[in-house]
């Protein structure tokens, strides 16, 4: 590797750590307040987002608008949460969030069906939920 520059290891190093962590037994850590919050809205059968954001971040409140209006729209149908990950680190840890805002969508059995980064339309929040838009 002596042929790497810095700039090539610090990736490499990234890179790895990420593979690592990876190879876990896919079983977030439930010593966290918001791991803790999922495993609740799981046992609910309704699908979920969760939106991991920061209170900081311009386009986390954005999506936090979004998110409000689909709450408003699904009356209920589904689990809209969200975690701030500047005051929990670990649930961030736990389900490998990179960038945020980050949504992961679970089907109504608790299973992560997509994740998404960046800001999405509530349509697209509805439509990846799997449910109609009751608002029209």
């Amino acid at each position: 590797m002596s042929h790497l520059n810095n700039m090539s290891r610090f990736f490499l190093a990234i890179a790895l750590l990420g593979s690592l962590a990876a190879c876990g037994n896919g079983t977030p850590a439930s010593t966290s307040p918001g791991v803790k919050l999922v495993q609740n809205a799981a046992a609910s059968g309704l699908p979920i987002i969760v939106e991991f954001g920061a209170v900081g971040c311009a386009s986390c409140r954005e999506m936090k608008i979004v998110l409000d209006s689909v709450v408003r729209r699904t009356q209920g149908r589904a689990n809209v949460l969200n975690i701030d990950i500047s005051k929990d680190m670990d649930a961030a840890d736990a389900y490998r969030i990179q960038l945020i805002p980050t949504q992961v969508f679970f089907d109504a059995h608790g299973n992560e069906i997509e994740r998404h980064m960046g800001i999405l339309t509530e349509a697209g929040v509805i439509a990846r939920l799997g449910l109609s838009d009751t608002s029209k």
